[in-house]
């Protein structure tokens, strides 16, 4: 099982994109790192990820721009969930968990994203103070409760 936080991980700025602004109060911004990791680990630039982006269920794309402002810290609130859904396409991630590393970023919670099965997930709010060892056991814990809650529903077919 793999327990990924979206927590404040500082990284280095790429010339490629925007410089991620730093400052000793600055909360942690895991979604424009997600997005910095990304683009660099593939080479591509911002503008090709922008036309990758496409969300299934409104049928938008996402621009250069907004990802830009996204990553120089200029968008203020959370993003509307069809810009979410086109930037995991983008991304080539679970829309869930794109979902829960702008919650990191915006609303400023640390959120534990599990990997329960195939195609299979559990994202929650971690509880503050929780180191990743506290988190792994948690989640654990969920999975044996959840695993367990599901055993009478076999039983009964």
């Amino acid at each position: 099982m793999m327990v990924a936080i979206a927590a404040g991980k500082i990284r280095g700025a790429d010339n490629r994109m925007p410089s991620q602004r730093v400052t000793p109060d600055q909360p942690p911004t895991p979604l424009s790192d997600c997005i910095r990791d990304y683009v660099a680990d593939k080479g591509m630039s911002i503008r090709t990820l922008a036309l990758r982006s496409v969300s299934k269920s409104a049928g938008q794309s996402l621009t250069a721009q907004w990802i830009t402002d996204v990553l120089s810290g200029r968008v203020s609130r959370m993003p509307d969930l069809w810009r979410l859904e086109a930037l995991a396409a983008g991304l080539e991630m679970d829309p869930d968990s794109v979902k829960a590393l702008a919650i990191s970023q915006w609303i400023g919670w640390d959120i534990a994203d599990v990997r329960t099965g195939p195609g299979e997930r559990l994202i929650f709010r971690v509880p503050a103070g929780y180191t990743t060892e506290q988190c792994a056991r948690l989640a654990d814990e969920l999975m044996q409760v959840i695993n367990s809650a599901a055993e009478p529903e076999r039983e009964e077919r």
